[in-house]
């Protein structure tokens, strides 16, 4: 009996440590009113169509199938809790194949602790996002190939991890690149066999049919719309190809901020698991797929690379937990029970020092109204709802009727606030896409969100300053 208790206590401790991280991201979820593409995919929910009509990088058919069924089932506020809901099933993924790859229970409870407060784990969790749902497709992929696969069979396991692989696919390209390792290793151990993942695959994606049937109408080919699907549209300089921002190296330090912002994904075990690696052929297997995921989030030319990393940081966090475990001294093993509070301990000591004024960080030039950057980015254990402050303060500025002008980001806000029953009778347009500003002007009245990234519409009017924005005049 004796001997039972450090047992007990050595499991519930972690347990305990899940339990609150996933509660915690219920808590910090930003609502059902959110900036950017976080708020475009829940107004796109409410529109009501399930299929995707064409095949481009930015449709993730199976993303879009999901959200407009549990709005049209729920609304919008359980929506915006989606990726906080499914923190659940990621974590019972993670404790099998955390378990699959050697892990005792204590360390595999661990690891889900570690994962779900990873920075860009917990952000997307409170984010309407689709990598939350992506991360869990790839982690069951690799929970059938290190957990299941004995108990189901070889054909059984194959045809499930090909049909994962589908639904990955399905709502993100990022799949090829996070499960190139799993399929090396599978077509090194069954061979031929492997094949019987093409028609679970296609199983998979046949979400997304409706969009290649309509893409192949409107004169593409599958090797097109396949190119295009992958990483844009050829044209590397146009605007929708995301060829020139793939692999960029020599651009990481001029974007260092986002580098930064990604980097602080490997607080805590996370970075453990990154730079040692492991012996065991099942951990080698998970640390390859992680890697693999790091080169390409990191060298990702884009703002919100960390986004890129969640199946990354997932795998980091079982095989950092189960590294550093092996490589402290048993007396330490406090330290490795504490080590998935580091990342949420460091970033809001950070935050407070920045909020008293001690220190200066690296903000967005171009401002957004009620929001902090810092406070956004980077602790988004703390609620952030400067996205729905912003919105009603149009609630009080731009009758129904008027005209409300925005750049993207806050575009998203205002459509997602409509679809929550905000702003009725207003209409949003993006800046560069408006046209008849006049009518507006002449009757209910049109409004500028901000000026930044809308100078075109600056110089063709007189702007009143308001609270929040600008209203447009005549000149």
């Amino acid at each position: 009996m004796v001997a039972a208790v450090p047992y007990r206590a050595s499991t519930w401790v972690p347990l305990l440590w899940v339990v609150g991280a996933i509660l915690a991201s219920f808590l910090a979820s930003s609502g059902p009113i959110q900036w950017m593409d976080n708020g475009m995919f829940l107004a796109d929910a409410a529109q009501g169509q399930y299929f995707s009509q064409t095949l481009t990088p930015l449709d993730h058919p199976l993303y879009v199938f999901v959200t407009t069924a549990l709005f049209a089932g729920f609304g919008p506020y359980v929506l915006s809790l989606m990726n906080s809901l499914l923190l659940i099933p990621l974590a019972w993924a993670i404790f099998r194949l955390a378990k699959g790859a050697g892990a005792t229970n204590a360390q595999a409870l661990l690891a889900i602790a570690a994962a779900v407060l990873c920075h860009c784990v917990f952000w997307v969790s409170t984010k309407a996002e689709v990598y939350l749902l992506h991360t869990l497709l790839i982690t069951l992929a690799y929970m059938v190939q290190l957990h299941d696969k004995q108990r189901l069979g070889v054909m059984p396991s194959l045809f499930l991890i090909g049909v994962l692989t589908g639904l990955a696919a399905a709502i993100h390209q990022l799949t090829f690149i996070v499960l190139f390792p799993l399929y090396v290793q599978l077509l090194w151990q069954h061979k031929a066999r492997l094949l019987i993942t093409l028609p679970a695959f296609a199983l998979g994606f046949s979400v997304a049919l409706p969009g290649i049937l309509n893409e192949l109408h409107s004169g593409m080919n599958l090797i097109d719309i396949g190119h295009r699907y992958l990483i844009g549209i050829p044209d590397k300089t146009a605007e929708q190809s995301w060829q020139g921002s793939l692999f960029r190296f020599d651009d990481m330090w001029h974007e260092k901020n986002s580098v930064a912002l990604l980097l602080l994904s490997l607080i805590g075990p996370q970075l453990v698991g990154l730079l040692l690696f492991p012996k065991s052929p099942a951990l080698r297997l998970l640390w390859w797929a992680a890697m693999m995921n790091f080169i390409f989030a990191v060298s990702y030319n884009v703002t919100d690379r960390f986004t890129f990393f969640l199946p990354g940081a997932v795998l980091l966090s079982i095989i950092g937990i189960i590294q550093l475990q092996n490589l402290l001294p048993r007396k330490a093993a406090g330290l490795v029970t504490a080590s998935p509070l580091a990342a949420p301990i460091t970033l809001l000591a950070v935050f407070a020092v920045y909020a008293s004024g001690t220190i200066q960080l690296p903000v967005h030039k171009e401002t957004l109204p009620f929001r902090d950057d810092i406070h956004y980015f980077m602790v988004p254990y703390l609620t952030d709802r400067s996205a729905e402050e912003f919105v009603q303060s149009y609630e009080l500025s731009a009758p129904e009727g008027a005209l409300i002008i925005a750049d993207w980001t806050p575009n998203g806000a205002l459509r997602s606030a409509q679809v929550s029953g905000l702003l009725k009778g207003r209409t949003f347009e993006l800046c560069e896409e408006v046209q008849d500003i006049d009518s507006y002007i002449n009757g209910p009245g049109a409004y500028l969100a901000r000026t930044s990234y809308c100078d075109m519409i600056g110089e063709r009017f007189a702007l009143e300053t308001l609270p929040v924005g600008y209203e447009l005049r005549a000149k």
